[in-house]
């Protein structure tokens, strides 16, 4: 954070809620992801797949409730857009490209295991 106490993309955000953010989204997008996997093993429904789920789900509890728990409101932008996501990275002081790497790539297994795999597979 600058001196103002905005991240650089002019969006201020507490460190708290950054982080809480942050490990939320890695929370959710590991989970589902595991349980893409999971389903690309074809063990779907299976209980450590239903854990996956549960642990997903748990992240995005955890998302929604840092997004709110701020004293200052967040630009009308979606939470996956790099802009959002940049904001909370920075507000952290942590390298942004890693961090949005594991992200989106974590989403796209999740998304491919979890949604796309089950649809060929009819």
């Amino acid at each position: 954070m600058n001196p103002s106490g905005t991240a650089p993309h002019g969006v201020p955000i507490e460190r708290a809620r950054a982080a809480g953010v942050l490990i939320g989204l890695l929370v959710f997008t590991a989970g589902f992801a595991a349980a893409g996997l999971l389903v690309l093993a074809r063990q779907g429904g299976s209980p450590p797949y239903l854990v996956a789920i549960t642990v997903g789900l748990v992240g995005v509890g955890a998302v929604g409730f840092y997004l709110h728990r701020g004293t200052v409101e967040l630009p009308q932008a979606r939470i996956w857009q790099p802009v959002m996501l940049r904001a909370f990275i920075s507000a952290l002081r942590l390298p942004e490209p890693p961090i949005l790497v594991a992200i989106y790539a974590l989403g796209a297994i999740g998304v491919i295991g979890n949604i796309v795999i089950p649809m060929t597979r009819r």
